[in-house]
């Protein structure tokens, strides 16, 4: 993250204790080795009080042969298991992971990812994050940004629908919106305090529990005998973090902007944008859709969350679609002409560029249209 956040009670001097009757155990939790953005927790137990670890292996990622543009319904899924448990692959490239989470059951255990940053899209319901930092409330059109390494449970309600996005590549806030003294610029979708960071909680005093920590092919499933959400105080750079759709402000010109006004974060492998409601163009013989395009070095992939997808048909809320490189893409017939004189959008979705290749799996396929390819012709 961009700016210092401090919650609880710290020793006045890092690496230090105030009372040596009531000794802190202070870990480093941070990114880069020692070398990126850090964060100082202070536990009351020693974070390293595992009892047991057992491992439990997950199911193998299969995937689909085909080739070509896709489209997807999610909305024909159905609810499984928990927010973790009950994660649906749907697209992966060598290093994300696109899913899909509708939970029907509370999270029974608490849970960490040891290799993926993760970056959640609130498709449906309402809910807290509650992690070893502290709480964040969050509601739909919300994105949580959760680092690896992070333990954490999500509590849920009102049908909740997630978009996953799993990274072992960071994902942070776009370079290019942070001036040289690290403050988000001014004349980007949104600010410093568009950013809600967690708020610690009382220190649960309740016994341990599982800790499931994900590493792809399978759990590392720890038993603890202290809770580890004990701390008495944090502070620094590297936390989880929540920030609201509603909140941003898009970026609008006088012609159609391409998609990297709309950007959101970014990362190494790709970058995530969000359209959102907006007024369009202003030129008085603009055409407000978007034009034609080869994603010749990049695979777009887009999450229709709410609104008028007018670009396309068959369109409707929970709606994937994939446009691979290589394949010109844009407006259906008719999209074009229909556009123009209209002067708003009310839709919001979320887009991933990736520049490696996604992949679709057999999951995705289970709820594809197979005729789509033929939609531009018809």
């Amino acid at each position: 993250m961009v700016f210092y956040v401090k919650q609880g009670n710290l020793p006045r001097t890092r690496h230090t204790f105030d009372d040596k009757k009531k000794i802190l155990r202070e870990e480093l939790f941070g990114e880069e080795s020692f070398e990126g953005a850090y964060s100082l927790l202070y536990h009351r137990n020693e974070p390293t009080r595992i009892k047991s670890v057992r491992e439990v292996r997950k199911r193998r990622i299969f995937e689909s042969r085909d080739s070509g543009h896709r489209l997807i319904h999610t909305d024909i899924l159905r609810e499984k298991g928990d927010f973790i448990s009950g994660r649906r692959i749907l697209f992966y490239s060598d290093s994300l992971l696109i899913s899909i989470s509708k939970p029907v059951r509370r999270m029974g255990f608490l849970f960490s990812h040891g290799l993926r940053d993760q970056l959640i899209f609130v498709h449906q319901g309402k809910g807290k994050l509650i992690s070893v930092m502290g709480s964040i409330e969050f509601s739909r059109g919300d994105y949580l940004y959760i680092p690896k390494g992070l333990i954490y449970r999500m509590d849920y309600r009102d049908s909740p629908v997630f978009l996953l996005m799993e990274s072992k590549d960071g994902i942070h806030i776009p370079y290019r919106y942070l001036n040289r003294y690290g403050q988000i610029r001014e004349g980007v979708p949104y600010y410093n305090r568009d950013i809600r960071t967690p708020i610690l909680d009382d220190v649960i005093k309740e016994k341990g529990g599982e800790v499931w920590v994900d590493f792809d092919d399978r759990y590392i499933v720890e038993e603890r005998d202290k809770n580890p959400f004990d701390l008495e105080g944090w502070d620094g750079y590297h936390y989880p973090f929540a920030i609201s759709t509603a909140d941003m402000m898009p970026i609008i010109g006088k012609i159609h902007q391409p998609p990297p006004v709309h950007e959101s974060f970014t990362s190494r492998t790709f970058m995530v944008a969000t359209f959102l409601p907006r007024k369009f163009d202003f030129h008085e013989r603009a055409i407000p859709i978007s034009y034609y395009h080869s994603n010749v070095d990049t695979d777009e992939f887009l999450f229709y969350s709410s609104g008028n997808f007018m670009s396309r048909k068959g369109i409707r809320s929970g709606s994937i679609t994939l446009h691979v490189r290589g394949l010109v893409h844009g407006p259906q017939p008719g999209a074009v002409e229909e556009s123009i004189g209209k002067d708003s959008t009310d839709e919001t979705a979320v887009m991933i560029e990736s520049y490696l290749p996604i992949k679709v799996t057999k999951e995705a396929e289970m709820v594809e249209d197979k005729d789509y390819m033929r939609s531009w012709y018809r």
